[in-house]
């Protein structure tokens, strides 16, 4: 039977159900100061940027005037808060009026990316891009960041992001789109420029193939252009592969003279969003994800999840990091919405579908929580979340629709 978000039988009854709880939590999340991040007060009551605008997805396509309301209030208090240098709050907590940074590396592009979609801020745009122009720190143009400052807010990710950059192509082409709407040609071509460069940049320096060399994705760290030798004739240490040596995706970090080896599900599904991923790459990334179950409940946030006493653990991780658990390889419902629009994008619709019901099944299982055990998939974490909804409601019109709205 093809799955509906509407429609007879179990299936149909299921994610209608789902649909419209998806609304009513939304609703729940919905204050004067904008998108709380969840609906309930042991949860998390801040205006989170990346939190309200990856809900304005699936949001912004609901005729409801509370949670219209909300996001376009969200837009204005991130504005409100914009510091001096063009950079957005992580978060802004509405009982203080506090804005907080320290998880900034993401909350700019997003902001970007909702604006043009909801509330086009122009002026406030052209800010977060020149603070993000001086994000690329070795000017090699790319986005560096400091470790769990995006969305993986207590995680190992450093250097250059692929989740960060993928989503900086997808924020320079909305602000393109942005320009042109304006009348202003000059700064349309120049953003759209530079997110194709941008995407090159990212597809040769992140994509893995077992060719037996690592030295491509290191090389940006070099100081000199000789890769074999260094200025002084040393020859140079390149590490070697050790996880998913005979697969192909794209690395979810470059550091200095190393990279992350770990299967990064949200930065690998943004590739394909933003264009990054060709057809080739986009076909090996769905077939990896399958190889290994990772999207079986969708989706764990890695793969394989890191372990005590390997290069990415931290002593911080405490108990919410370890494996399968958060951002170790937990489950997150809002990164399964962005599976499904992938495989819409992709013209993969009946997988699309089985991935849509399966998301809806997850989410039934709680009250859209923030992530679900990576193993188990039981709840955990906060209950009401708002992205956990929006995404399910913007993954229920993608399939709708048979198409991605919005991006």
């Amino acid at each position: 039977m093809k799955l509906s978000c509407e429609g007879p039988g179990t299936a149909g009854q299921i994610l209608s159900e789902q649909y419209a709880r998806a609304v009513q939590a939304l609703r729940n999340c919905a204050h004067s100061t904008g998108l709380n991040a969840s609906a309930y007060g042991s949860g998390h009551q801040q205006v989170w940027a990346r939190d309200s605008m990856i809900s304005l997805l699936g949001g912004a396509l609901v005729a409801d005037r509370a949670v219209r309301s909300a996001l376009e209030a969200s837009l204005e208090t991130l504005e409100r808060h914009q510091a001096p240098s063009g950079c957005i709050p992580s978060n802004v907590d509405p009982a203080t009026g506090q804005p907080n940074f320290r998880a900034y590396a993401d909350s700019g592009l997003w902001f970007i990316i909702g604006s043009s979609i909801l509330l086009p801020r122009l002026d406030a745009v052209r800010r977060v891009l020149r603070w993000y122009e001086c994000q690329d720190v070795d000017q090699s143009g790319l986005i560096s960041m400091q470790e769990a400052s995006d969305w993986q807010d207590l995680f190992c990710t450093r250097g250059k992001g692929l989740y960060v950059n993928c989503l900086y192509v997808l924020a320079l082409q909305k602000a393109a789109a942005m320009a042109h709407s304006a009348g202003d040609e000059a700064a349309a071509a120049g953003w759209l420029e530079q997110s194709r460069k941008v995407s090159q940049k990212v597809h040769r320096l992140f994509w893995y193939a077992p060719d037996g060399g690592m030295r491509r994705h290191i090389e940006h760290s070099f100081s000199t252009d000789n890769m074999e030798h260094d200025s002084l004739g040393r020859r140079r240490w390149i590490p070697t592969r050790r996880v998913l040596p005979d697969e192909q995706y794209y690395l979810p970090y470059l550091g200095f003279r190393e990279v992350g080896e770990w299967f990064d599900s949200l930065g690998n599904l943004l590739a394909i969003f933003s264009g990054v991923a060709g057809e080739d790459e986009t076909a090996r990334i769905f077939d990896l994800m399958d190889r290994y179950n990772i999207a079986g409940d969708p989706v764990k946030a890695i793969y394989p999840a890191v372990q005590p006493g390997e290069t990415d653990w931290r002593d911080y991780y405490g108990s919410l990091n370890l494996p399968h658990h958060y951002h170790n390889g937990g489950i997150w419902p809002f990164i399964g919405g962005f599976y499904v629009a992938a495989l819409v994008k992709a013209g993969r619709f009946l997988q699309a579908e089985a991935a849509l019901g399966r998301l809806a099944l997850l989410n039934a299982t709680g009250d859209f929580n923030e992530w679900h055990h990576g193993q188990t998939a039981q709840p955990m974490g906060v209950a009401g979340q708002a992205w956990s909804a929006g995404m399910y409601l913007f993954a229920c019109e993608c399939v709708r629709r048979r198409s991605v709205p919005l991006l």
